[in-house]
């Protein structure tokens, strides 16, 4: 301490104090949080170079920096300038000398912490993370649409396409977003620091988990008004109402139920109670004169209020906004401490499900007709088959049910351990998710089944698809079992289960995007208050954008937006992401991340799909989707066309953030320089005899007072510019040395651009350079700037100590800087 006071002259004693204590804090809380973030199974910490900063990969014109190495960086094939060379060279020798030095290395610990890992949650064991994900995987989709799918496109034989498109799709997708977020422990908005041109990208998988989040929970409240109602001897959709019942009402009786035979109306065998004003059949086309059931007529005149069409937006309905807030309050309860609550609540939300599948399966399995309906479901029809709609149906319904490329993958798994399994986890989860959908189908065609035999119709009269089957086939079939309100129950409580599950995992897609980012900029703090209120303020804003559907109108809202975040922007989404990772970060960087997370290289399966066959099928379903566009509808309402067009920019505003922040980006980090230099004429413009080519320069000078050089294309003046943009940027990925920060480097390169034109004052540099080398022991900053311009003030005391300050030094470094 008295050698290093004796050193810093004047300086105060309680200040070294300070910045040492202040040092030590830095160390100590780097060291914990790495200890946090590794395995037991990692092993001990691997001494790295100074001059490397954990999660940076720095390349050079000839190589790629390697931590191993003894050298903090590699020198291009380019002729230096002496000022540059000399500071270089006494880099170089203090990375050398201390090299030599084992007390000189700095360990794992000693590197800075990134700001947006500070407060940064874990799953609290592998099982937490693997319900979770199947939680979020295994949605109201695996019920309500995969089944109808199913019977719609040829049955069994529709498994062999959705198989194809799961092993080509869909698992290659699903485990290059878990071993991506794995890897970088951020979430979707940051994690794009891998490429930041394609930040737009990130942007965009959290606006479609944004939406989604709005609307998918108004979904959830549906499920829970009708679990609120279920709570009663007899189920309020088993008969007419005359509270919201229309004149189209049929209330279903047996033969032998039927009081009066000349008031009902024969349906197949079948017969319905008359008890409207209005003459109806259920064999009519026109929807003004088709009968209704009880449970059509619940759904849509008493829990949606449904309106003729999204013009007539319709009254407020306040009992869906109250199932709305009592939902979104569950969702903020759940995740107010993060994946902390969740991963403790993803025991519930990811078994309950399957308990109730089964109980529902063996009690469907024993009632009448249900073998007609698991035939119906599984019967092959293999020339469906030939259709091209087949196919695509098969690879949107595996992409969409495994929710990939909306960032929930890559916020779920960056929670991980660095060294979990994700590729086991990650072909686990997705068969565990397709064998739910078809679990599900025999659960939903067994009651189908029955419904058919107690009408005496076919099963494909009653089979319907979308949210249509969970509150309308379904609950109708239960009010012909034994017990009903019960069954009635458990069903709902299983639905609604299966809508948390996923709602969690979505919102929890958006709050873990921006608190990383807010983070990160250093808006937001790492305390745990912050993030509570944070949090709070995020689900109360989801809310608000729910309560928009909770109008007459709602639905055909939600069912446009769900059309539009639902269908390219995702396509769209993953394609990108794919040329990123495999292209410009590229492919094989990416096996060599998963090498060092899982322990091998991915297999010849992985490379194949994630570089050819997966981004080829996701563009020749791109096209298929655009020339073979239908509209939109809900139902039988045909959405009109300015709604038609509604729903395209609404997949464009999404889209559109990939090309804009990347213009943006570009033009911000010194594209715009080049562009406007590259507009201006080469030096060779201008009259072609010497005579008036000399007038012609001599204007130019007199109209300027930079005069030609500010007029001609120059590699200086574009130097120049990148230098002064430089000296801007504030970011995570800094080199370290021992010397000082690399911002005083670029500082001392900076003055060659800015005397290229003065031989004398280079030489000058030189020689001071030469007299007096480089202080070898400073004091490491928390943050270096990288900059070729004006030093930060934090980095002034280390460019001094390279360009012009001398300090005592052993003799032994003092001889090993000679010989460099």
């Amino acid at each position: 301490m008295a050698e290093k006071d004796r050193n810093d002259g004047d300086k105060p004693r309680n200040a070294s104090n300070s910045a040492d204590t202040a040092d030590e804090k830095l160390l100590k809380n780097s060291r914990g949080s790495a200890e946090e973030a590794t395995d037991e199974s990692d092993g001990p910490a691997t001494p790295v170079h100074p001059g490397y900063v954990a999660g940076a990969i720095y390349q050079s014109d000839e190589k790629v920096y390697n931590p191993e190495e003894t050298q903090p960086f590699a020198v291009a094939n380019q002729e230096l300038g002496p000022v540059a060379a000399a500071a270089a060279a006494a880099a170089m020798a203090t990375s050398n000398s201390n090299a030599a030095d084992p007390q000189s290395n700095v360990e794992a610990g000693d590197l800075p912490v990134d700001a947006a890992q500070q407060g940064r949650a874990a799953w609290g064991g592998k099982v937490e993370f693997f319900l979770t994900a199947i939680g979020y995987a295994v949605g109201l989709g695996n019920v309500w649409r995969f089944p109808y799918l199913c019977y719609k496109n040829g049955g069994g034989a529709f498994l062999l396409p959705y198989c194809l498109m799961l092993a080509l799709v869909g698992l290659p997708c699903f485990f290059l977003e878990l071993s991506f977020g794995q890897f970088a422990s951020l979430g979707p908005l940051t994690i794009w620091r891998v490429s930041p041109l394609f930040k737009g990208l990130g942007v965009a998988m959290v606006m479609v988990s944004l939406i989604l989040s709005s609307y998918y929970n108004v979904i959830v409240a549906q499920c829970l008004f009708y679990l609120v109602h279920s709570f009663q001897a007899r189920l309020p959709w088993e008969s007419c109402d005359e509270s919201w019942r229309s004149g189209l009402c049929r209330e279903y009786r047996s033969p032998g139920e039927s009081e009066n035979a000349t008031e009902a109306i024969s349906y197949g065998g079948a017969y319905w109670n008359f008890t409207g004003e209005l003459e109806c059949s259920f064999n009519s086309t026109n929807v003004s004169t088709k009968c209704r059931a009880p449970s059509e007529e619940f759904y849509e005149r008493y829990v949606l209020r449904l309106t003729s069409s999204i013009e007539d937006y319709g009254d407020f309905n306040w009992r869906l906004a109250i199932a709305l807030f009592i939902a979104w309050i569950v969702v903020t309860l759940v995740l107010i401490k993060g994946i902390q609550s969740l991963g403790k609540v993803s025991y519930f939300t990811a078994i309950f499900p399957y308990l109730m599948l089964t109980a529902m399966l063996i009690r469907g399995a024993t009632l009448p007709g249900a073998l007609q309906g698991v035939l119906f479901y599984v019967k092959p029809k293999w020339g469906r088959l030939l259709d091209y709609k087949v196919w695509m149906e098969a690879a949107t319904q595996i992409f969409f049910s495994l929710s990939c490329c909306n960032g929930g993958l890559i916020a779920m798994s960056s929670y991980n351990k660095f060294r979990n399994n994700c590729q086991r986890d990650a072909v686990i989860v997705a068969l565990i998710n397709c064998a739910t959908s078809v679990f599900a189908g025999f659960v939903i065609f067994c009651n189908l089944g029955f419904m058919a035999h107690k009408k005496n119709v076919r099963v494909e009269d009653v089979a319907k698809g979308g949210p249509g089957l969970a509150f309308v086939v379904y609950p109708e079939a239960l009010t012909h079992m034994p017990l009903s309100p019960l069954w009635a129950v458990l069903f709902f409580i299983m639905m609604a289960t299966l809508g948390f599950g996923s709602q969690f995992s979505i919102t929890e897609t958006v709050l873990c995007a921006f608190q990383d980012e807010l983070r990160a900029m250093g808006v937001m703090g790492a305390s745990k208050k912050h993030a509570v209120i944070y949090r709070v303020i995020v689900c109360s804003f989801l809310f608000l954008l729910g309560l928009t559907m909770c109008f007459g109108g709602g639905m055909y809202l939600l069912n446009l937006v769900d059309n539009a975040v639902s269908t390219f922007p995702l396509l769209v989404c993953c394609i990108v992401e794919l040329v990123v990772l495999m292209y410009i970060y590229p492919y094989k960087q990416l096996a060599e991340d998963i090498r060092l997370m899982v322990g091998g290289k991915p297999n010849i399966y992985w490379r194949a799909t994630w570089v050819v066959i997966t981004p080829l099928v996701m563009v020749i379903l791109i096209i298929l989707m655009a020339v073979f566009n239908e509209p939109i509808t809900y139902g039988t309402y045909k959405y009109s066309p300015p709604f038609q067009l509604l729903c395209v920019l609404i997949g464009l505003f999404i889209i559109a953030w990939i090309p804009a922040l990347a213009i943006y980006r570009y033009c911000r980090e010194g594209g715009w320089i080049l562009l406007r230099e590259f507009l201006k004429p080469v030096e060779d413009w201008g009259p072609a005899k010497p005579k008036h080519r000399s007038q012609f320069l001599n204007n130019l000078a007199q109209e300027s007072t930079e005069g030609p050089a500010a007029f001609f294309q120059s590699k200086l003046s574009i130097a120049a510019e990148m230098q002064r943009a430089a000296s801007k940027e504030s970011g995570l990925n800094r080199i370290r040395t021992n010397t000082g920060s690399f911002s005083a480097l670029q500082h001392i390169d900076s003055q060659l651009i800015s005397s290229a034109a003065n031989l004398a004052h280079e030489q000058q540099c030189l020689q001071q350079c030469q007299q007096q080398p480089p202080q070898q022991q400073q004091q490491q900053l928390p943050f270096a700037a990288f900059s070729i311009g004006e030093p930060l003030p934090e980095d002034k005391e280390s460019a001094s100590s390279i360009t012009g300050s001398s300090a005592p030094q052993s003799p032994s470094k003092a001889a090993a800087q000679t010989e460099v």
